[in-house]
């Protein structure tokens, strides 16, 4: 299991570097735009189609990072009132529920890759982004269903740790 902590890890790093990337891209293409369009009156098709795409790809690697840290939408209202073995329960047959739909979501998205670069040709590859969410999505699934609360703050019982003025969390005597 820390092999795979480690592979996380390191897929976090390049999904940071991506969509940091992709951002600056997105923030110069557009600017690009704005200014050839004001100062020459010529506007690119390219600069109009691109934005969207890379909007989706910074959505989607968005949403893998908050799956990673614990951030993206959950309903454990009732888990918060349960005993901590129904919690690693629930968050080991959540975990692999959506390790499962992830999985088949991957395999249906390679065919709808297959299909985008057989209609669009190299212009398809852009559909590629898919395959590689429902990916690492099902691997943040399968870890999580594994592993504890992803949020540093949080301790396995639920509970949070005291933050001191700074706004560091320090882990508390029974943490330790």
């Amino acid at each position: 299991m820390h092999f795979l902590t480690k592979i996380d890890s390191a897929l976090e790093y390049l999904e940071k570097a991506l969509v940091v990337v992709l951002f600056a891209a997105l923030v110069l293409l557009i600017t690009f735009n704005i200014l050839v369009r004001n100062l020459f009156g010529v506007s690119f098709q390219e600069t109009l189609v691109l934005p969207p795409t890379l909007v989706l790809y910074i959505s989607l690697f968005g949403a893998t990072l908050a799956l990673k840290k614990g951030r993206h939408i959950k309903l454990e209202i009732l888990l918060r009132y349960t005993s901590l073995k129904t919690r690693r329960t629930a968050r080991l047959i959540s975990g692999l529920f959506g390790m499962a739909v992830m999985a088949i979501l991957f395999v249906a998205s390679l065919f709808f890759v297959k299909n985008e670069w057989t209609i669009l040709g190299f212009r398809g590859a852009t559909a590629l982004v898919f395959p590689l969410f429902f990916a690492l999505a099902s691997f943040r699934y399968l870890l999580r269903s594994f592993t504890g609360p992803n949020k540093p703050d949080q301790r396995e019982d639920g509970q949070y740790r005291k933050a001191d003025p700074s706004g560091i969390a320090h882990p508390s005597r029974e943490d330790l």
